[in-house]
């Protein structure tokens, strides 16, 4: 049976036989890539140093990956992290539920998760449609977290379904804005983004926003 491209737009080797792929190694690629773009960049990240810190071939790397764009892609989409859908469920209040949720979902207690700004930055010269791409998803990420937490405050009775409506429409890209600061926020602040700084944000940028006019 051929392999397919599970993914939209990646590339991969042409079609092949044999036994399954190996998660483990694929894993322990990414996890070569990650670890390498963090220490050189980009620049000069290459399909053989990539397999040295593996410790695989170089054709297995190829075998996965047809070229080096689409292995760093797919390396960079691991750090989009799947967060934690129901951190904020027990929240009480709307702004426990923001900062809990966008905790979880920014992983920004993590070490690996709070590469992924540094990573990114690295990649996006060399290769900004990747970056391009990634933004947008996270963006996206970041979007669907709050309104689920905009629903949770509406069946505790905080807000409006009215007012809810009116959030996911009108203010949809002002939030998105809003929370894209994350992804520049150590360049812009020197300094990774933690649980304090999430609990900053939603004081002072995401609930102004969401108590805005027609609150």
């Amino acid at each position: 049976m051929s392999r397919t491209n599970s993914t939209p737009g990646r590339q991969r080797p042409g079609a092949s036989y044999g036994p399954a792929r190996d998660t483990a190694r694929d894993a322990s690629i990414i996890e070569a890539v990650l670890d390498l773009l963090a220490e050189h960049g980009y620049a000069d990240l290459t399909m053989a140093a990539v397999a040295a810190r593996a410790g695989v071939a170089k054709a297995t790397v190829y075998r996965r990956w047809a070229s080096r764009e689409d292995l760093v892609a797919d390396a960079l989409e691991t750090l989009l992290l799947q967060g934690q859908p129901d951190a904020g469920e027990s929240a009480a209040t709307l702004r426990e539920d923001l900062v809990a949720t966008l905790i979880g979902t920014t992983a920004c207690g993590e070490p690996r998760g709070r590469r992924f700004a540094t990573v990114l930055a690295a990649t996006a010269p060399a290769h900004p449609q990747i970056a391009a791409t990634l933004r947008e998803r996270y963006v996206a990420a970041q979007r669907s977290g709050i309104a689920a937490c905009l629903h949770r405050a509406q069946a505790r009775g905080e807000l409006s379904l009215e007012r809810v409506e009116h959030l996911l429409a009108a203010d949809r890209l002002e939030i998105a804005s809003a929370i894209a600061l994350m992804l520049v926020h150590d360049s812009l602040f020197g300094a990774p983004l933690d649980a304090d700084g999430v609990a900053r944000l939603v004081d002072q940028v995401l609930l102004p926003l969401l108590a805005g006019p027609g609150a």
